[in-house]
């Protein structure tokens, strides 16, 4: 008879707890077979506001924080902006719909009916309460990356190329980006929290799954979509900014910043999102970025690659807002503490960002604080005031511009010139 170690037995016991607790699918549900069948649907028509949508002076230069959706539920907004008040930052980014899928207030979207988590019971009440203490408020909304609806309606899914009848999951799952009914639940969602108040609609996740999502990944609503990604991308872009009528943003990975259109299939390039959007925040995580480094051991030459990401970023896209996500959790950064918090600021202003948010899904924002703090109010107001700072405080040599490679690409070595011989340099036999 096999014996199961009581760590072992504690750790699936947790595993279910959690699974139960945020409603995650279970082994059993990940590989149940769904038919390949769609269903018909028949595509929204939204009023077209156009393209422009004005983004305020605070919102352009905005500094702020990511607060967890379990963070809001168990300290509420007071504490949120006392928080936001002792660092000395002016915007905060809230989850509307999360990581898993779970949309977080009582919808009116009917695709969102088995999926909600209302842990946000007002949405104008809590807005009304952060404009009030002059915060600026960020509506995050992922976007293709889903957990949720997958298994509540599995026509919308991706599949594995392999076993189409069994859903894509990758850690989580992925909705059909090539559905124009999961793109119009996107849009409904957001017109939503447009209806609420917020300042900003930011969406996340908006690509295709990293990795070899060619070999393993099946769209059953591509049919004959001859479309890039980038381009698809772009498109749906286009189609949520007319039917809003505030600001929308983006995050992106950080390495769009640091190479030339899109060379990882993501659907990510700079310049073709930028047309459809008032704001754009690479995740500049030093996290992400070890492999940069021998031995994967951060040097402070990090606060280099993060200036020079930003710097060919906003040659990309001039006319853009630029806030990118920086770290405050200490993963993979031996010298974190204030200082570290300190110089990334630094670092993306001499680079020639707008503004700055700061993630720790922790919420552990004791170093966070203490690193602003030390910068001070004035100085931190005083952020993306010069606009051409970007222009005096050039990064180093090997930071290329943009158009002319990859920033780390391995430089190809030169063939060494074979010396010609001579006639009379042979020896004779």
């Amino acid at each position: 008879m096999m014996r199961i170690s009581l760590l072992t037995l504690s750790l699936l016991l947790l595993s279910s707890n959690l699974q139960a607790r945020w409603g995650l699918p279970s082994f059993k549900e990940r590989r149940k077979l769904h038919p390949l069948q769609l269903r018909p649907y028949q595509v929204k028509r939204y009023a077209d506001h156009g393209k422009v949508d004005v983004i305020s002076a605070q919102g352009k230069r905005a500094r702020g924080l990511y607060i967890t959706p379990f963070w809001l539920k168990r300290v509420g907004v007071e504490q949120t902006i006392r928080l936001l008040r002792r660092a000395h930052l002016d915007a905060v980014v809230l989850d509307i719909k999360d990581d898993y899928g779970h949309v977080l207030w009582r919808s009116k979207t009917a695709l969102s009916a088995k999926v909600q988590w209302p842990i946000i019971s007002d949405p104008k009440r809590m807005l009304r309460r952060f404009h009030e203490a002059g915060i600026y408020v960020i509506a995050r909304l992922v976007a293709f990356k889903d957990s949720k609806l997958p298994f509540a309606r599995p026509d919308l899914s991706m599949r594995l190329t392999y076993k189409p009848q069994r859903l894509f999951w990758a850690k989580e799952g992925w909705l059909d980006h090539y559905s124009p009914e999961v793109r119009d639940y996107l849009i409904d969602l957001a017109l939503e929290w447009q209806a609420f108040g917020a300042d900003e609609i930011q969406l996340d996740y908006i690509r295709f799954p990293k990795g070899r999502t060619g070999k393993y990944g099946l769209w059953l609503h591509q049919k004959n979509d001859k479309r890039t990604r980038a381009k698809l991308i772009a498109d749906f872009l286009d189609r949520l900014d007319r039917a809003l009528k505030l600001p929308l943003s983006v995050d992106v990975f950080g390495l769009t910043t640091l190479v030339d259109g899109d060379p990882r299939g993501l659907g990510q390039t700079l310049e073709q999102m930028a047309k459809h959007v008032e704001a754009i925040s690479p995740m500049m995580y030093a996290n992400g970025m070890t492999g940069y480094f021998k031995g994967n051991r951060l040097t402070e030459n990090i606060y280099a690659i993060l200036q020079c990401g930003l710097w060919r970023a906003r040659q990309k896209t001039p006319q853009i807002v630029l806030r990118p996500y920086l770290q405050s959790y200490p993963d993979n950064v031996p010298f974190f503490g204030p200082k570290f918090i300190i110089k990334q600021v630094e670092a993306v202003e001499r680079g020639g960002s707008d503004g700055f948010l700061f993630w720790n899904s922790s919420m552990k924002n004791r170093v966070l604080v203490q690193g602003l703090q030390t910068m001070g109010k004035k100085r931190l107001t005083a952020f993306g005031s010069d606009p051409k700072q970007h222009r005096r405080q050039r990064p180093p040599k090997w930071c290329k511009a943009p158009g002319t490679g990859n920033v780390f690409d391995p430089v190809p070595k030169k063939k060494k010139k074979r010396r010609s011989v001579r006639q009379h340099d042979r020896t004779l036999p």
